[in-house]
Formats: C-alpha cells, sequence, structure tokens
C-alpha cells in the first residue's frame, strides 16, 4: 500500500484486510497511507494506535463489531448452494432491490464501485463499495459499504455477508447497519428489509 497513489485504491487494499477474521490488523504505511487509515477509522468507529520511526508508520487497526454510533440487526439462513456459489452471486449488490424498495436502481462505476439511487426521506445518489475477502473454501466475507456527505449531516450504510458451509449448503448471515439522522425510522426500516431478504434471497440466489 505504500507504493500506491491512488486514495481509492488504498482504502480498498485497507478495507479488504480489515475485513479478515483478525480482531486487531497491524500495517506498516507513509504518511499518506497512515492518513488513510485514520479516515477509515473514523468512519468505522474502529481505535487506531500509531508509531513512527524513520518515516515508516505502524498502525493498528482495534476493530469493532458495530460501527459507532450506528443501528443494526441480523439475520441469517440456510440456501443449497456452495459458500463459493453464493458469494460469487453476493458480490452483485443489485440484489438489493430485491428488498430494499428504496433504492431504485444499481449502477456499476468500476470493479467493486456501484452507484446507488436511493429514494427515501429525501433523494440522492451515493458511491457503494464492494469488499470481498475469501478465509478459506468454506468461508467468505462480503462488505457493502456505502458513505455520503449531505448538506447538513452525513449518511453510512452496509451490508455484511459472512457466507460458511453448513451441511450440503451454505448459511448465510446477513447484517444491515445505518449511521445518520432518521434512526428510529430507519430501525423499522431494516427491520422490514431483513424479513423481506429472508423471504426472497434463498430462491433468488438458487435461481440466479
Amino acid at each position: 500500500m505504500t507504493v500506491e497513489r491512488d486514495a481509492n485504491v488504498r482504502k480498498f487494499i485497507v478495507m479488504q484486510n480489515i475485513q479478515s477474521d483478525e480482531n486487531e490488523i497491524i500495517f506498516k504505511v507513509d504518511k499518506e497511507g497512515k492518513n488513510t487509515l485514520e479516515d477509515i477509522c473514523n468512519e468505522l468507529g474502529y481505535e487506531c494506535e500509531e508509531y513512527e520511526k524513520d518515516g515508516v508508520y505502524s498502525v493498528k487497526v482495534k476493530k469493532s463489531t458495530e460501527v459507532k454510533g450506528s443501528i443494526s440487526d441480523t439475520i441469517d439462513f440456510l440456501v443449497p448452494l456452495s459458500p463459493k456459489s453464493v458469494n460469487e452471486k453476493i458480490i452483485n449488490p443489485a440484489i438489493l432491490t430485491l428488498f430494499i424498495p428504496q433504492i431504485k436502481a444499481v449502477s456499476s462505476i468500476r470493479e467493486g464501485v456501484h452507484l446507488l439511487r436511493i429514494k427515501w426521506v429525501i433523494s440522492w445518489d451515493t458511491p457503494l463499495t464492494v469488499y470481498n475477502v475469501k478465509l478459506d473454501d468454506d468461508r467468505y466475507i462480503t462488505r457493502y459499504y456505502a458513505s455520503q456527505k449531505i448538506p447538513l449531516f452525513n449518511v453510512s450504510f452496509g451490508f455484511d455477508f459472512y457466507i460458511t458451509s453448513e451441511g450440503t449448503g451454505s448459511r448465510i448471515k446477513m447484517k444491515e447497519w445505518y449511521k445518520g439522522p432518521f434512526k428510529q425510522l430507519a430501525k423499522g426500516e431494516i427491520e422490514k428489509h431483513l424479513k423481506k431478504a429472508k423471504e426472497l434471497l434463498p430462491e433468488f440466489l438458487i435461481k440466479i
């Protein structure tokens, strides 16, 4: 990451490593990499410890299970597909339109980055990045992450998918989280989204 000049690529590399199953991760980076890590820790509410020697920064990221100040809910369900097959389908965030009526369109900007058109209390477009990590042949983690500055406030939200092998199929643990204004309203919407996802996603993943 030290030699990577593109800020978006640096952020992508960091997020991929953060999605591992380790609670603490140490990065050795230059000053720009340190700034990237600080920004991500602030966004996700993670604790960072920094040490500098000869212009090289060691940054320890202590992960939290929740984004600070966010609300969230979780479901899990089984599908008769291999973890690899599920993962290949989950990495396409167009599936969100199946159970989230507020997302009106999903378009691809480049690999791993998409644009969502949202109509809720207000309407806006927000970039969404997909981070995908293979832990081994039977375990995958996928995170959708979106953050947008809107006049007067910031909105962040996302989805975490933990895919593991179970029996002849896979178990999917899915979490939706939200950070921003209108939290009570968002809490009710998250419950509706996840209920609909549990009803529709298993059959949809089999068909596509």
